[in-house]
């Protein structure tokens, strides 16, 4: 019998991506308009040495290259170059030295460009990416990324997932799908209300006001306030500010301070700042009477509009990174706590291959920290259809995706959505359950009280089947005799029917708790727990990879582009790790015949009932 781990050693993969790579070539033409290049991409079969304690000679930088040909880079983004245009880098040679980075494990790009122009260590790295003479700089990454965009990052991270997919390690049978916070580099100054608008504030009659207050303060110098700081306010114009709080309170908005200045004696020449100041606002005259000045404490102002007596400033509580939000998620530390994340919210899917034991991404998308995470689903599995027209069989999350939009996708895509039921503000205690006749996980009640059991979906009208199988006629004396006292067994009707009393749960009724696989039931809970692989992989991108670990991102283009480098680098470290470990776990078993490899060497056992939903062969 053939081992199903035997296409996943290194050498057969080898054989198998010598047709993928021309094929993928093919399917790229579109030539590159600029002739005149500072490097050259060219994609060579190296020889991978995997050493006995599971390392690569040459690292993932090697392996990746020697096996995957990135040639069809330079035609996916052709658009993005002029034929009048400069001499410019290699797409392949910019992308996969942004990538080296990432895999082997350079948080900052000014580290790993130290490396790559060293003469000893840097030298691997700058063959596999093409370099010969000219090394980049930081900044011509950056263009690059700028360049192409968050939807061509993606098309490479589709091209890659579809060269798994054709290698058998992807099948998108079950996909688990979960987000991640993380943090933005800019600081969070106190507001989360900011908009647009707070950037270039305009405040009217701002100058006779400041000029009033002075002279007011100039007047009353005997009460000894002459230090005393003069501080400008103005409302806070942000649409997005509430009128009232959860509890219907009237919230009373902010003032924003224009800028803060106070008087002083002079101390010998004025500078151009204190007399521009005091000719600013028409006071010049009264404060050299008192040998006095202005002194400008703080000050948010950006223009001044001498006409009509108006400034405009920007709000000092707006961030750098205006499209990151704040995100709430439970302390890693302490589950019972919960903390604030400034920054953005990582949705990744991943595809959990059961009879391999492997979960690879396959779609990602990035939002800002507190937009709606649960309905990326629906996004996600765009992605994943219109770049591979895959049928997905099992759609795996928490209970944030507990939308009836995406229980109403996933269903009309084919596929069964195995969503945490989210209670919200349900009455769950005993009575209210009784009440409406079903339990927490849609399971009805018998007339008796007993609660019913599962009996298959009918997928023709869309409704589960629920018979109480004539329980009480197996239980002991004791619980017999409790029921006995609340419904006379007796005077059932049900008790000659060959399951006994039986009750449909419609989808249509309860898109949400009713599901295709009853909730609650063995195998339900079974594909629930497969949920956990997505968690693994932000995991792995956060703590592992730490592409996510205070990333030097302050905005959100630049996140979205860096939300699909988590996504690629994942992809390829993990598919390589597992080509890896069979490769090793192969040679080993072939020179002991240790058992115990052999044993793992077995494909992991699957129920029929799952096997039967994902058609595994």
């Amino acid at each position: 019998m053939v081992n199903p781990f035997g296409k996943f050693t290194i050498i057969d993969i080898s054989r198998k991506l010598n047709e993928i790579n021309p094929e993928i070539s093919l399917s790229h033409q579109k030539p590159f308009p600029n002739l005149s290049l500072l490097s050259n991409y060219d994609f060579k079969k190296r020889f991978v040495k995997i050493l006995p304690n599971g390392d690569i000679e040459g690292g993932y930088a090697k392996m990746i290259t020697s096996l995957i040909d990135f040639s069809f880079i330079r035609s996916l983004v052709a658009h993005r170059y002029s034929i009048k245009g400069p001499p410019c880098y290699d797409p392949p040679s910019i992308f996969l030295t942004d990538l080296f980075r990432y895999v082997d494990g350079f948080q900052y790009m000014s580290q790993f460009l130290k490396v790559v122009r060293g003469e000893e260590r840097g030298r691997a790295y700058r063959k596999y990416a093409g370099f010969s003479k000219t090394i980049p700089c930081e900044g011509t990454f950056s263009n690059f990324r700028a360049r192409l965009g968050e939807s061509l990052y993606n098309d490479i991270f589709h091209v890659l997932v579809d060269i798994f997919h054709q290698l058998e390690m992807i099948s998108f049978k079950i996909l688990a799908h979960d987000g991640t916070l993380y943090p933005t580099w800019a600081r969070y100054r106190g507001c989360t209300y900011f908009c647009d608008q707070c950037d270039a504030i305009t405040v009217p009659d701002v100058i006779d006001k400041v000029k009033n207050r002075i002279l007011y303060r100039f007047n009353k110098l005997a009460d000894n306030n002459l230090g005393s700081e003069i501080r400008v306010k103005a409302p806070c114009p942000s649409d997005r500010f509430p009128e009232k709080d959860r509890k219907g309170k009237e919230i009373k908005r902010p003032k924003i301070e224009l800028f803060a200045c106070k008087l002083a004696f002079a101390d010998g020449e004025l500078s151009e700042e204190q007399k521009n100041t005091a000719i600013l606002f028409g006071v010049e005259e009264e404060l050299s009477k008192q040998n006095l000045c202005i002194q400008t404490t703080r000050s948010n102002v950006s223009d001044i509009n001498f006409e009509d007596g108006s400034m405009t400033i920007s709000c000092p509580k707006l961030p750098k990174d205006t499209d990151a939000r704040i995100g709430v998620r439970r302390n890693p530390k302490n589950p019972n706590k919960k903390e604030k994340i400034f920054g953005y919210n990582l949705v990744l899917s991943t595809s959990v291959e059961v009879q391999l034991k492997i979960e690879l991404p396959v779609a990602v998308t990035n939002i800002a920290g507190n937009a709606e995470e649960g309905s990326q689903i629906i996004q996600n599995k765009e992605q994943v259809f219109n770049h591979h027209q895959v049928g997905v069989k099992i759609d795996i999350a928490d209970a944030k995706y507990d939308i009836i939009n995406n229980y109403e996708y996933i269903r009309g895509k084919g596929s069964i959505p195995i969503i945490d039921y989210n209670r919200r503000r349900e009455d769950l205690s005993k009575t209210a359950i009784l009440n409406r006749g079903y339990d927490q996980n849609g399971w009805p009640f018998a007339p008796c009280g007993l609660l019913t059991r599962p009996n298959g979906f009918d997928q023709k009208h869309q409704r589960l089947t629920f018979c109480c199988f004539k329980q009480c006629l197996k239980l002991k004396q004791t619980a017999l005799q409790n029921l006995q006292r609340r419904y006379d067994i007796s005077q059932c009707t049900h008790i000659h029917n060959r399951n006994g009393f039986s009750k449909h749960m419609s989808v249509k009724e309860h898109p949400r708790l009713v599901n295709e696989i009853p909730r609650g039931s063995k195998r339900y809970n079974t594909i629930k727990k497969m949920r956990s692989a997505s968690e693994r992989a932000n995991s792995t991108i956060k703590e592992d990879i730490k592409i996510l670990e205070k990333p030097r991102v302050v905005d959100g283009f630049r996140a979205n582009i860096l939300g699909q480098m988590a996504a690629i680098t994942l992809l390829l470290k993990r598919a390589c790790s597992f080509i890896v470990k069979v490769s090793n776990r192969f040679r080993k078993f072939l020179q002991t015949h240790d058992p115990r490899i052999k044993e793992k060497l077995k494909p992991p056992s699957i129920s029929k009932s799952i096997q039967n939903i994902i058609q595994l062969e």
